[in-house]
């Protein structure tokens, strides 16, 4: 009889179980509480634990290019690891349709790489928003080219209010984009932080093309710049946020009155103002401009970390010195396949 009991009881927990699977899996009006989060376990060891937060939004994966982009990205993230044993906790921020697809992709891979120690959380984006709408509605309204442009869409806008959807015990997190490709260990780039001064909140690699360059011309000529100065690399090069650290414990703490501040419509229209500044790339255009006045907050982060690979203005009128925007020498510890470009197989 006790056997019988016993038997039973498990049929029933099998049944509740795959019940909320079916819920979760194939009922997309049901939402994923952004709070509570849905949590995936891979293979965590029994030893005192470091994790290195990590971020990544992916959404309407039914287009063909970004699941190829997301293949890519994982499978780098987890396969150049290197000696690092950090459990990599991977922040999936998507929809209920992507979310099985990803789903796939994790599980796949990790049969590949079996030691890999690796917690997956999802976020439901639409949740995700209802966070984070008040803090990037400014950046929505000054650094988007025009509604239903590329750039218009939220994912773009995410990074600089994170710390609202992260819990409080995450003081860290390495957002990228799904564009990219680890060609060294994520641990390596989460390492950076413990090289950042106690003004320094985020941390971001150079812009790679001349876009500012672009940008500023109007800014340049009213400084004085009366003939158009030969198009080079400079202070003003601005920033790419394919790869950004954030420190979150600082955005929520120390220095969250300045960042309050620099976040707000009225900052961010005086500073506009004041560059004669057209933006259009979300959020790197508002970190962009937090680097022209606020540099001690930034960490520049050498190109090699994330080596974009775009030639797009090399055809649209800076064919002569494009080079000189787009040279890093040194390791190259990260490709950035930003506009659709192809990462170099080798």
């Amino acid at each position: 009889m006790v056997v019988l009991m016993r038997s039973y009881a498990k049929f029933v927990i099998a049944i509740a179980l795959f019940t909320v699977v079916v819920i979760v899996y194939f009922n997309p009006k049901v939402p994923i509480d952004v709070q509570l989060k849905v949590q995936t376990s891979y293979r965590v060891a029994n030893k005192p634990e470091t994790k290195v937060s990590i971020w990544v939004t992916v959404t309407k994966i039914s287009h063909g290019y970004l699941l190829a982009k997301f293949r890519k990205f994982f499978k780098s993230l987890i396969g150049r690891r290197g000696t690092c044993h950090s459990t990599f906790e991977l922040n999936l921020i998507t929809d209920n349709e992507s979310r099985p697809t990803l789903d796939n992709v994790i599980s796949e891979y990790l049969k590949q790489y079996e030691e890999t120690r690796l917690q997956v959380i999802h976020h439901d984006f639409q949740d995700v928003l209802k966070t984070v709408h008040a803090k990037i509605e400014p950046l929505k309204r000054f650094f988007q080219s025009s509604k239903g442009s590329y750039y218009s869409d939220d994912v773009f806008y995410l990074s600089p209010a994170l710390h609202l959807v992260a819990p409080d015990t995450v003081d860290k997190a390495v957002v990228l984009d799904v564009d990219t490709e680890f060609h060294s260990s994520v641990c390596d780039l989460h390492n950076i932080f413990d090289n950042f001064t106690d003004t320094e909140i985020f941390g971001l690699a150079p812009e790679l093309s001349p876009v500012y360059h672009h940008i500023l011309w109007k800014w340049r000529y009213f400084q004085g710049e009366k003939r158009k100065p030969k198009a080079e690399r400079g202070n003003m090069q601005g920033l790419n946020s394919g790869v950004v650290l954030l420190n979150l414990e600082r955005m929520r703490n120390n220095n969250s009155v300045l960042y309050d501040r620099l976040i707000s419509p009225q900052w961010i229209s005086t500073v506009v103002q004041k560059y004669l500044f057209k933006g259009h790339l979300g959020d790197q255009d508002w970190y962009t401009l937090v680097s022209f006045e606020y540099p001690e907050m930034i960490y520049q982060l050498e190109c090699g970390w994330n080596r974009q690979l775009c030639t797009w203005w090399k055809h649209h009128g800076y064919a002569e010195t494009f080079d000189s925007f787009a040279k890093c020498d040194g390791k190259i510890n990260l490709y950035h396949g930003n506009c659709n470009t192809p990462i170099p197989s080798n």
